[in-house]
């Protein structure tokens, strides 16, 4: 992918301008230095349709904040790989061969929902408990889960890449 390049973040600049005549850069350096910081990593192409789409919804009268131009790329190109009771459903389908085969059904879970269960041992005693436990507390939990870990996905997936990698590093150090 190609990313965006310092003129072409004057450039979105330069459209917020002319579409928010109240929108003022007091440094126009410092402003120009901060949002190709946070954007580098799109295309130009992309923040320009996120500009366009903000634009196009707003009726506040106010510029968008770099956040807000992300959030608009983020709402177009991160969807979750599967929604929470499709997640279940792959789950329950787990559940009929869990109590022999859990480790091979755990693999075959997407990651989200295999970060959501936890181990294959997990899934072996879902297996095992009774329906009406699976069918309340364990679906209930599991749901719950899986939404936290969606969120937490969604939430890294807006950071810039170089960001990110250094808090997953920093993550991972602090677990060992």
């Amino acid at each position: 992918m190609i990313e965006m390049t310092r003129e072409e973040t004057i450039q979105i600049l330069m459209t917020l301008q002319a579409v928010y005549p109240n929108f003022k850069i007091p440094d126009k350096s410092a402003t120009v230095n901060a949002w190709h910081m946070m954007l580098k990593d799109y295309t130009y192409q992309m923040v320009q349709d996120a500009v366009v789409a903000f634009v196009s919804l707003d009726t506040s009268g106010f510029a968008p904040t770099v956040g807000q131009v992300i959030g608009c790329m983020n709402l177009n190109g991160s969807k979750r790989l599967t929604d929470d009771f499709t997640a279940w459903a792959l789950v329950s389908k787990a559940l009929r061969n869990g109590t022999y085969g859990a480790q091979k059904e755990f693999d075959k879970l997407p990651e989200e929902v295999r970060e959501a269960v936890g181990t294959p041992d997990n899934l072996r005693n879902w297996a095992t408990a009774d329906l009406k436990s699976v069918e309340t507390v364990i679906q209930s939990n599991f749901l719950k889960t899986y939404r936290s870990i969606c969120e937490r996905k969604q939430r890294l997936m807006i950071i810039p890449e170089d960001v990110r990698n250094r808090l997953m590093c920093t993550e991972r150090k602090l677990l060992e």
